[in-house]
């Protein structure tokens, strides 16, 4: 086979091509206004695999005019683009800047380990730069249920997509990740027409400019299953980390807290509570200079406290809020919102998980580890704080704006 990288063969080919299409060029005009295929705007997210430019509906243009198209299909071997292209006179127009991620046919290569990034210049040239760090983006409303008369109308971007009537109302018929069937349909029972509740959810502004992430599917295609089941635990507007590049995970503050035998309340039910505290918070991870709150779909057991403007409490919180305030605390953060320096460190009226939020006003990511150990009264509450650092960890992103 005649070795295509040798330049005096390459230029001999091109030589003929251009001959040659200046013979058909005038056959083939009826075939040049086809649509250019480009399957990413500036800042796309890619993986290894992905179809980023459909070369078989590419737009043409005629060898005579640019025959510098022809030249990467022959440089990689494609010999049917090359062929098809000798013959017709025209070849897809070379939209390629950089092509070390992606292949004669269109595709991120196999080359590219972990998520690229598209850029496009101001002549409509593509390039894909491989993510060299840490990207988080953050949990926005998507897809609303707007009530109207006796049925919802599904709205996405100021759009009516579905109209489904309430006895319609189904796994099959409305999204169900966020919010269930049966909840919906509850919600209806007592919502007012314009009412609305949100149904569905994307990740956007994300710290490194790239463009917002729609819809289950793609999520998880580009950042995984376990980035889309933290999106689905934590309250809107989270933090979410997409992409941790290989952070080393380094141990810089820890908790410890007992939940202790108190004759006034069960103490097995405040254990079981102090237990699903530390499931609301463990790994969460909280962006430099960011806030988060922990997960929403969280189960406490109240118990009546007279004290309490509800008439009620989730006593057994307190413990384990200590040791992940005093985790907190001692790497200079301020105290959390809805937290007390005092015994009972959680304040009354403030949800555990939803409504305490921490600031992490350091210089890198931070990941809240929490476990516990024993039962009844000696069950004790371990937080361990980890700093998330790689070779550009901190990206600022308070300059940002949301991408739609």
């Amino acid at each position: 086979m005649a070795n295509l990288s040798n330049p005096y063969l390459l230029i001999g080919i091109l030589f003929i091509t251009v001959i040659a299409s200046g013979a058909m060029c005038h056959a083939y005009t009826g075939s040049l206004n086809g649509t250019e295929s480009v399957n990413a705007a500036n800042g796309t997210t890619v993986v290894s695999g992905d179809l980023l430019i459909d070369t078989a509906t590419m737009r043409k243009e005629p060898l005579a005019s640019n025959p510098l198209n022809i030249v990467r299909p022959l440089i990689h071997g494609n010999i049917l683009t090359a062929f098809t292209s000798i013959v017709t006179g025209a070849a897809p127009m070379d939209v390629i800047k950089n092509n070390s991620y992606i292949t004669a046919d269109g595709h991120i290569s196999s080359k590219l380990d972990g998520i690229g990034k598209v850029e496009m210049d101001k002549n409509g040239k593509i390039s894909v730069n491989k993510t060299d760090r840490m990207v988080w983006g953050y949990k926005f409303s998507d897809t609303y249920a707007v009530k109207s008369g006796n049925s919802i109308n599904l709205i996405k971007n100021n759009e009516v997509i579905k109209t489904v009537a309430a006895s319609d109302i189904n796994n099959d018929t409305v999204p169900t990740d966020f919010v269930t069937a049966e909840g919906l349909k509850t919600w209806f029972e007592t919502a007012e027409d314009g009412d609305n509740v949100t149904v569905d959810y994307y990740l956007g502004n994300f710290s490194d400019g790239r463009a917002s992430v729609h819809g289950k599917d793609n999520i998880i295609h580009l950042f995984g299953e376990d980035t889309y089941g933290y999106m689905r635990n934590y309250t809107p507007g989270c933090p979410v980390m997409v992409y941790e590049h290989n952070a080393t995970e380094v141990n810089v503050s820890s908790g410890l807290s007992y939940v202790e035998s108190l004759p006034e309340y069960p103490t097995e039910i405040r254990a079981e509570n102090a237990r699903e505290f530390s499931r609301g918070w463990n790994n969460t991870i909280i962006p430099p200079h960011e806030s988060a709150h922990g997960k929403e779909n969280i189960s406490f057991t109240s118990i009546a406290e007279a004290e309490a403007a509800s008439g009620s409490a989730t006593h057994g919180v307190c413990p384990p809020g200590r040791s992940l305030r005093d985790a907190i605390l001692a790497l200079g953060n301020p105290l959390p919102v809805g937290m007390s320096g005092a015994e009972e460190s959680i304040l009354y009226e403030y949800r555990p998980t939803i409504d305490v939020l921490v600031t992490n006003n350091g210089d890198y990511p931070i990941k809240i580890v929490m476990w516990n150990e024993g039962e009844g009264g000696a069950t004790k509450t371990y937080t361990t704080i980890y700093e998330l650092r790689d070779n550009a960890t901190y990206v600022d992103n308070s300059t940002n704006e949301t991408s739609e």
